[in-house]
This record gives C-alpha cells, structure tokens and sequence, in this order.
C-alpha cells in the first residue's frame, strides 16, 4: 500500500511489490496537479478585482462628516471604477471578501490645542454601513490615518472615505487613497 506525503504526492513503501514505471508516473501526475493548482491560484489572485483611487488635496471643513472627491484612478482591472459617474467610490462588481484601505494625510501641522481627526470607510448598500474607523489627535508633526479592513461585499455595494475633523476651521489633507481588492469568494 502507498504512502503520501503532506502534499498528496504517493510513494511506494518497501514492502510494496515494485512497479517502477507506474509508480513514477503517479509521482509526476501528482507533481504535475500539484503544480498545476498552484499556478491557477496564482493568476487567480493576480486577476482579483482590483481598484485603487487617489486625491492629490482636499479641504476638510470643521465638524462635517465630509465625502472624500477622489479625482485619479491609479489602477482598476474589474470597472469598479467611473469617477466620471461617481467620484466618491469604488463599486463593487463581484461579491466576495475584500480588503479595503483608505489613507489620509493633514497637509499642514496645527499647533498643540486638543484636536482630533477621524477617517471612515464606508459602504452604500452593505451589510454594515461603516466597515472601519479610526481617530487621531490634529497637531505637529503632520498626521496620517490609514486603516485596513476585511469586509463581505455584494454587487453594486459602494466603498467611500469619509473625514471628520473638529479643528475650529478647515483643515486641508491629500494623498487620499482608497482601494478594494477581492481576496476570497
């Protein structure tokens, strides 16, 4: 009786009567799956709908949670992208699970007084309206938030970046980013 290593490929035993020639085509017929398996998962993760958008600059105004206008499609393989229709999201166009992320920069250091920026990736027409959150006092050295979340997502769901600050007037931010790739069915 054959043995199989952790991979599944089979080997003879000792014991076993000797076929030399089966038994090296059932190695390569395993190899070659094996192998096989592993190249379509690779073009298949290469291939997952991708989307990543960007905006140079912004003006936040104090207290509003405001919508983030991308104005640059860096990149988009599945048309989840059309910031000529909507330059607020990303659609999605194949349900599944996703990695989002979104990043936003303070484009100028404020003084010390206690104020604080939030940032929140959103979803129009999911399961959970705000899939991620976080929050960061304003101050010197210039801030950044960037966050990443796991989501399910459906067709036609829609993936904003949304920004609020409490500054006392408005603050300007850029190298907005958002993007969405699909990382399992």
């Amino acid at each position: 009786m054959p043995a199989t290593t952790p991979r599944g490929y089979e080997y003879p035993l000792y014991s076993d009567t000797q076929n030399t020639p089966a038994q090296i085509q059932a190695l390569a017929e395993d190899i070659d799956a094996d192998v096989q398996g592993l190249y379509t998962a690779r073009n298949t993760a290469r291939n997952a709908p991708t989307a990543l958008i960007s905006q140079l600059s912004d003006t936040i105004p104090n207290g509003v949670l405001t919508t983030v206008i991308f104005d640059n499609e860096l990149y988009d393989n599945a048309s989840m992208v059309n910031l000529g229709v909507d330059a607020t999201a990303i659609s999605i166009t194949s349900a599944g699970l996703y990695l989002v992320s979104g990043v936003v920069q303070q484009s100028t250091a404020l003084g010390t007084t206690p104020n604080a920026i939030a940032m929140f990736l959103r979803s129009v027409g999911g399961l959970v309206p705000d899939i991620a959150t976080v929050t960061k006092n304003l101050g010197s050295p210039i801030t950044t938030l960037s966050m990443v979340a796991l989501t399910r997502c459906n067709v036609g769901e829609k993936i904003t970046l949304a920004v609020q600050q409490n500054s006392g007037g408005p603050i300007d931010v850029d190298n907005c980013r958002l993007s969405a790739t699909k990382v399992a069915p």
